[in-house]
């Protein structure tokens, strides 16, 4: 009988030890990286509604490379519409201070760096903003495990993650957080007030060359009531992505 009791008990420990924190969690999501933008070549296309229906569509490509866990530089270069043909947008992330970014206009031929006081502005007149782009809020954040709730059929946890530094562009980000593959389904950003401030939901869901991706996803923003939709056309895993691509030189390349 005390045999039995401690292989039950040396069981629950190892299952105990096995469940990863609200911290782990979270940087295993950021390091699964669903969105392609540590180690990935991707075409994507942004399609923003405003409250009325019109819609308008940007397209561009990216090229990524993974610099450490959850953190990466990637480069963004547009092909749509018209007016943004050609313009580039450049991240480099940091494990121990402020990110940076860089915002490539052909009319001016030159490069502007996109301080970090502005991480709360919204990127290219979409529903996401330079904070959404660079994770930050969530890279330097406490977690707090709520719960476990399915979405779908995909078992979740559900996380509350609060950012470190009080100038974060949001107070809170909730997190709904699948336990097979650690991909966020949900996330809804509160702002200073407690009040939510958009939500992002993961429409669509696929595996390509053994990790998953974020293919098809709506960030919906409360006021103006609007949405952007960002749909991953093309997205192929890489690893052999040049560092020397990653360059404010290379940026300011037409």
């Amino acid at each position: 009988m005390r045999v039995a009791c401690l292989i039950v008990l040396a069981c629950s420990s190892t299952a105990l030890a096995q469940t990863p924190n609200a911290d782990e969690i979270v940087q295993k999501m950021l390091d699964a990286d669903a969105w392609g933008f540590q180690g990935a070549e991707s075409k994507a296309r942004l399609v923003v509604k405003d409250a009325g229906g019109a819609a308008r569509e940007l397209v561009f490509v990216t090229r990524s490379r993974k610099i450490g866990p959850g953190l990466s530089k990637s480069l963004l270069r547009f092909q749509a519409p018209a007016e943004l043909v050609g313009v580039g947008f450049l991240q480099i992330q940091k494990p121990d201070k402020d990110d940076d970014r860089y915002l490539y206009l052909p009319d001016l031929k030159k490069s502007r760096r996109i301080a970090g006081k502005l991480r709360s502005n919204a990127f290219m007149g979409t529903d996401f903003t330079y904070a959404d782009l660079d994770g930050r809020d969530l890279r330097e954040s406490r977690s707090v495990i709520k719960g476990e709730e399915s979405l779908g059929k995909f078992p979740c946890w559900r996380v509350d993650s609060t950012p470190k530094d009080p100038e974060s562009a949001y107070a809170k980000v909730e997190l709904w957080i699948r336990k097979d593959n650690f991909v966020p389904l949900k996330s809804i950003m509160y702002g200073k007030d407690g009040a939510a401030m958009k939500t992002l939901l993961a429409q669509e869901v696929q595996r390509k060359s053994g990790r998953w991706f974020i293919t098809r996803s709506l960030m919906q923003n409360a006021e103006p009531k609007r949405t952007t939709e960002l749909t991953l056309v093309e997205v192929t895993p890489r690893d052999d992505i040049p560092d020397d691509e990653m360059t404010v030189r290379n940026l300011e390349k037409e």
